[in-house]
């Protein structure tokens, strides 16, 4: 007992630490690579750590544990996540989670600040959608393109043009009883859903004849039409000082003349219509298939169930009808004022619902106007009527007094072109003739050949007489 006793009272002091580590790592250190060195420590932890993931991270709420210093032997940038998480790392080579499997792969764009959006200068791309909140400050307006109150009074010409166009008396036939049944039904069909070529087929079958086909408005008059067709570039009003852009119409439906002799203009009425502008030969043709000297502009939306919006209709309107007028207006201005055409189009937007009629004209041969001048509510049998009197008048006017109006300034661009020419011919020298100036020269020659010999004889004489 007693030698027990002093043993346990003569119990050693504790040795100090063999190994620099934490103790919870010793199971973990082969001691063939142990290495007393500090360095030596780090570099172990980093392999292991490596080779085995460590979920550290994770448990961490702060990154302050993990930032690297002298006195820290774990650095971040030596972690790595464990294999079987299969995150990706990101360009400091920190862990970036999964996408979640609800959002796709797409990549996060960053949050812009909504005071710099389709209001800023710098984005006119994406400002330049007929649907954007400010397309019609930004780029009709700073093109010269107004939309303007229905509540504004109309210049004088265009007022004349409503009254004694579109609102005149027709005697055509109108839709029967049976007819106007069929197309109210066809109405109800569409408010229980459609899209816009559900509504263009509706109103092309009760309202807008079909330019191919039709016997009173289609190629025997001249007319022809487009759908969905770009409008040339060339007709669209652009500012240079502008950073924004019209975007380029292309009306659901347009309605023009025939490119092909014969059909709205003879041969030299085409051939005339070359010399309006002195770069482009085609100037009058506002698509790629020749519809020539556009004058009307619809634009289909639909409100069954698609979102349609007049006020978009509306912009595109505006957009479409400035071509229409600067065709005319480079006509006008090849008359030199001798004649000049009333330059007005029209313009609809429609739905299954409601149509807007739209007059537009061009003032001090820089700035277009678009106002509404009437609207007819579809479910109206009345006004349905009114709605598609008002289109036949509309296309009444243009093959009949519109087109006759541009072949006779077109006649008249003619005789103005011939009569130049016989001037400018008539200024011009005449040709020169090689055998008429050999014989001049032969005469000159011999005439100066019995001047010599006189003047010869002259000075022998006056020599004889000198020594007197």
């Amino acid at each position: 007992m007693r030698e027990l006793m002093q043993t346990t009272l003569r119990q050693p002091k504790p040795n100090p630490p063999n190994h620099p580590y934490a103790s919870f790592l010793k199971d973990f250190v082969d001691p063939v690579h142990q290495d007393t060195r500090p360095t030596s420590v780090h570099t172990f932890v980093s392999e292991w750590l490596e080779s085995n993931g460590s979920d550290r991270e994770e448990r961490c709420r702060s990154d302050s544990h993990l930032h690297h210093s002298d006195d820290d032997p774990v650095s971040r940038k030596l972690t790595r996540s464990a294999p079987e998480m299969s995150f990706t790392q990101d360009a400091d080579g920190f862990a970036v989670p999964p996408t979640p499997s609800s959002t796709g792969s797409r990549p996060r764009r960053p949050r812009t600040d909504s005071r710099f959006s389709a209001a800023g200068a710098s984005d006119t791309s994406s400002s330049s959608s007929v649907q954007n909140r400010m397309y019609r400050q930004n780029n009709l307006e700073l093109n010269h393109i107004y939309v303007r109150r229905p509540d504004t009074q109309l210049p004088t010409a265009v007022s004349d043009y409503i009254n004694d166009t579109l609102r005149a008396k027709r005697d055509s036939p109108e839709l029967s009883a049976e007819e106007m049944k069929g197309a109210m039904y066809r109405l109800s069909t569409l408010a229980e859903g459609c899209d816009e070529d559900d509504v263009a087929a509706f109103l092309g079958d009760t309202i807008f004849p079909d330019p191919k086909i039709d016997p009173v408005y289609g190629p025997a008059a001249g007319l022809v039409g487009s759908s969905n067709a770009p409008m040339s570039q060339h007709l669209i009003p652009a500012n240079p000082a502008s950073p924004y852009k019209v975007s380029q119409p292309k009306p659901d439906r347009l309605y023009g003349y025939s490119g092909n002799t014969n059909r709205a203009f003879t041969q030299p009425q085409l051939l005339a219509q070359t010399t309006l502008h002195p770069q482009i030969l085609h100037y009058p043709a506002a698509t790629s298939q020749g519809l020539r000297f556009p004058f009307f502009a619809i634009e289909f939306k639909a409100a069954g169930g698609t979102r349609g919006d007049l006020w978009v209709a509306t912009n595109q309107c505006a957009g479409a009808s400035s071509p229409c007028l600067n065709a005319m207006d480079q006509l006008n201005a090849s008359l030199r004022e001798t004649q000049r055409i009333d330059n007005v189009c029209c313009c609809i937007a429609a739905d299954n619902n409601t149509a807007q009629l739209y007059i537009s004209w061009k003032e001090d041969d820089l700035n277009y106007y678009l106002q509404q001048v009437d609207a007819f509510l579809l479910w109206s049998p009345e006004h349905f009527r009114n709605f598609r009197k008002q289109v036949r008048n509309i296309l009444g006017w243009g093959k009949d007094t519109r087109l006759q109006q541009i072949r006779d300034a077109l006649d008249i661009i003619l005789t103005e072109n011939k009569k130049e020419a016989s001037e400018s011919s008539k200024s011009r020298p005449p040709p020169f003739d090689g055998s008429s100036t050999s014989s001049d020269k032969r005469r000159q020659s011999s005439s100066r050949g019995n001047s010599n010999r006189s003047d010869s004889a002259q000075g022998q004489s006056i020599g004889a007489k000198e020594p007197n």
